[in-house]
């Protein structure tokens, strides 16, 4: 059965960089594309990184109620199709959303057997060095980003898991874990944990 796995967090926290990587870790998860009026950045590439399209046409996609979930982020919507994560479901794979807070209360309402995950940095300070470091906004665009991570953070506690990106070998290790984890039917970690127990009684 195909899991769908949301990966939230505020802007510069690393999930973008975590998705991929582990996308490439692990062959059995694909990254559902979401669609987005903003415009397009050097470093991306329409229909992989996001579906780049423009109002007239999001709005349509809106009133033909094609999105699980939308939003309107900095004046840029951004919007997740069903059709785009029934089409990965239904070739056995499982799904990572990559959406903010919103999206992952929006689709925990919808399906609520969704795994939500946030990621969240080691700090507020280390926060704005990241956006800084990125350059690709403005300082009145990052103003605005650090403003909207305050209050972006207290929603992690709705989140079924909660990583703290400070190394990233590490959290794409946990994120990872998270993933396998949830792979495994409860018998087979039933079984683990009894083979485990009687183990070590023999070797003590």
């Amino acid at each position: 059965m195909s899991r769908i796995f949301i990966i939230s967090a505020p802007s510069g926290a690393g999930k973008t960089s975590l998705v991929k990587k582990v996308c490439k870790t692990l062959d059995f998860v694909r990254p559902s594309v979401s669609f987005t009026t903003r415009k397009i950045r050097d470093s991306e590439q329409d229909k992989k990184d996001y579906f780049f399209i423009d109002k007239k046409e999001f709005e349509e996609r809106i009133s033909k109620s094609e999105f699980l979930e939308y939003q309107n982020v900095y004046g840029n919507l951004y919007g997740t199709t069903l059709d785009s994560i029934s089409h990965i479901s239904k070739q056995g794979h499982d799904v990572i959303l990559e959406i903010d807070y919103r999206g992952m209360l929006a689709v925990k309402k919808v399906i609520p057997e969704a795994i939500s995950i946030y990621i969240v940095p080691p700090s507020i300070e280390i926060l704005r060095k990241r956006l800084e470091n990125r350059a690709e906004d403005d300082k009145n665009v990052i103003q605005k980003r650090m403003r909207s991570s305050l209050k972006e953070l207290e929603y992690s506690k709705y989140a079924d898991y909660i990583l703290i990106n400070d190394d990233f070998s590490l959290a794409l290790n946990s994120l990872i874990g998270i993933i396998l984890f949830k792979k495994i039917p409860v018998n087979l970690i039933k079984d683990y944990i009894s083979l485990t127990t009687s183990f070590n009684k023999l070797i003590v």
